[in-house]
């Protein structure tokens, strides 16, 4: 087998389709099944079954394709690292955020980044994701690092603390708390509440807060990120706890702040302490320090 070969069968297992595993590969059909032919008379088993004009996977070849999915991100982080190695002002940084950082904070803090003449030739591949799936594929070598919050028992990485987040109610502006300016957490106690899932790193941050001010919450939903969380409230489903973050003045939709707020829902920088940065990685790292230093002296 060849790597050419296990690229094309990665690429087959993902589009399921001859055709357009050919076009991506810019070869011929029959080319394409030569070498998926070949590949399988190695191994000795069928890795494809045909279902109506498209293939699917054997269980075997589902077997199989975990192995050189691990197998080809390796040489791909390999060839990565090589090229990067040698130079400050090139590279690439592979990046994950949680959703509520994409309408606002990380353009602000990328095109800041990208502004300085020295970061020019330094590109990325951004990933939106909840807290704890970026954190897993943090561990899997996926990305160099990530903004998200905070995860207990994680000991190999390391989460420096970036910025914060203000937490907001937000609701149908038919709902009867709509008029208030502020609202207190028991206020919300009789109303059915949209919360987090247990994806998203935020969810013990608002059990604790729920937990404190002593409510059983009346749950009407669990959804994974804020944009559900703004549909759903816009509609009257049920009042929504969430980081304060941009939203289109399209949505039926109300923003109420937390009265009396004690603390903030933090955001952090999470890398692996076992994998030292790439010379770009580093840089938009110190950027983000620098950043996290800025706003300190401005609120100081």
């Amino acid at each position: 087998m060849n790597l050419r070969q296990l690229q094309y069968f990665q690429t087959l297992a993902r589009t399921q389709h001859y055709t357009q595993t050919a076009e991506q590969f810019s070869i011929s059909q029959p080319s394409l099944s030569h070498a998926i032919n070949e590949l399988e008379k190695e191994l000795g088993i069928k890795l494809f079954q045909k279902k109506g004009r498209n293939v699917e996977l054997t269980k075997l070849g589902q077997q199989y394709l975990a192995y050189v999915d691990n197998a080809l991100l390796e040489l791909n982080n390999g060839e990565r690292f090589i090229k990067e190695l040698t130079s400050m002002s090139h590279g690439h940084i592979e990046l994950a955020f949680i959703y509520s950082l994409s309408a606002y904070f990380l353009p602000k803090i990328i095109n800041a980044f990208i502004s300085n003449p020295l970061h020019r030739n330094i590109t990325f591949s951004f990933y939106e994701s909840s807290t704890l799936g970026i954190i897993e594929d943090l561990k899997k070598g996926k990305y160099d690092m990530a903004l998200c919050s905070r995860v207990e028992n994680e000991p190999d990485i390391d989460f420096e603390q970036l910025t914060s987040q203000e937490l907001v109610f937000v609701m149908s502006k038919n709902h009867p708390l709509a008029y208030n300016n502020v609202l207190d957490v028991k206020q919300v106690a009789d109303y059915p509440l949209i919360l987090f899932n247990e994806k998203s790193g935020i969810k013990p941050f608002i059990d604790k807060l729920l937990s404190e001010a002593g409510i059983t919450p009346k749950v009407a939903c669990y959804v994974e990120a804020e944009n559900a969380m703004i549909g759903l409230a816009s509609i009257d489903y049920g009042i929504g706890i969430m980081p304060r973050i941009p939203i289109p003045q399209e949505y039926n939709l109300q923003v109420i702040p937390l009265k009396h707020q004690a603390r903030q829902r933090y955001i952090y920088i999470a890398t692996m302490k076992e994998r030292p940065l790439l010379p770009a990685a580093q840089r938009f790292y110190q950027s983000l320090l620098d950043y996290r230093f800025f706003n300190l002296l401005i609120s100081s």
